[in-house]
């Protein structure tokens, strides 16, 4: 980052998810693609002394281009972070141009959750393919409609589990106990989001460094084992943030089983005795925050005036 420091720009400057999760794909995307065009690409073969000759002839001038274009692109991509994560969990418009396979997609894990809860539900419980239903259904949603990806679905069925024994919407609580957990917390959460996001940006980094270094190369024959490198490199990455999800998953679903009565502390609410007055208590509290109007709960929700907050040390931050 020598280039970038002579901008002002500082390794405090940028975080380790900004260099992982967005600046890393873009790097990569940019050095292949003009790795290629320095090279020769489309007009002619990639040569790696047709290559030489052009870096040498840009210098430090093309080094100091291409290291800014990189930072920019990153800081460009940043706000598209979710987006791009909620489009491999199959979050897109049903009348765009992925509409058709997002359809086909779903009714395929439809058709499966379907099979492997008939497996689980008729075949005896000693059954080895009952066995495997019962493990392969953890990672769908039971009650939500199936998406169209396994990262999506994966997601999906955690938001449902974590919290579900105490009476939590996951969805909901999670904003608001993330502002309450200790620091060494909200670390192994980051950390656990972060290999997540980088594998799903990486994910999407190779499979648009694919189509690009198919487009340079088409006619090019032996060179398109390039792209189809970086094809298999992005299902190896989308494979990776799938199996990431479930660890972020179980994570959130731990700190919910931990650290939820320090939110109710937060909150200046009594403890419950039990967990069947601690479903009470986090029904009503459910329905307050989906509440888009703000009205009255028809039974209120009581506050404890003589307890204090947890005072532990809180993050400041999303997910």
């Amino acid at each position: 980052m020598s280039q970038l420091s002579a901008l002002g720009v500082t390794d405090a400057d940028l975080t380790p998810r900004l260099k992982f999760v967005n600046i890393l794909p873009s790097v990569l995307l940019l050095a292949v693609v003009i790795s290629l065009i320095l090279g020769g690409a489309p007009a002619h073969a990639p040569s790696l002394q047709r290559l030489l000759d052009n870096a040498r002839s840009y210098g430090w001038t093309g080094a100091v281009l291409v290291s800014v274009g990189a930072l920019v692109a990153g800081l460009l991509l940043q706000p598209l972070e979710l987006a791009s994560i909620r489009l491999l969990e199959g979050y897109v418009s049903p009348t765009g141009p992925l509409g058709p396979l997002a359809r086909m997609r779903t009714w395929v894990h439809a058709n499966r959750r379907s099979r492997l809860t008939w497996q689980r539900n008729h075949l005896a419980y000693e059954d080895p393919r009952a066995a495997t239903a019962r493990f392969r259904l953890t990672f769908m949603p039971h009650r939500a409609p199936v998406l169209p990806t396994a990262l999506g679905n994966r997601l999906r069925a955690a938001e449902e589990r974590a919290g579900r024994p105490y009476g939590l919407d996951a969805l909901l609580t999670w904003p608001r106990l993330y502002h309450v957990l200790p620091q060494d917390v909200l670390q192994t959460v980051s950390t656990s989001r972060n290999e997540l996001d980088t594998a799903a940006r990486l994910s999407l980094s190779f499979a648009l460094t694919s189509a690009a270094t198919a487009g340079l190369l088409l006619t090019h024959s032996w060179w398109l084992l390039l792209p189809a490198a970086f094809a298999v490199l992005s299902w190896f990455a989308y494979r990776a943030a799938v199996h990431a999800a479930t660890t972020y998953g179980d994570t959130v679903a731990a700190v919910i089983d931990v650290f939820r009565m320090r939110l109710l502390q937060e909150m200046h609410l009594a403890i419950p005795t039990d967990t069947e007055k601690e479903r009470e208590l986090n029904e009503k509290l459910t329905d307050l925050w989906a509440r888009q109007d703000r009205n009255p709960l028809p039974s209120p929700v009581e506050y404890d005036t003589g307890s204090a907050g947890s005072g532990g040390q809180a993050g400041s931050g999303g997910p």
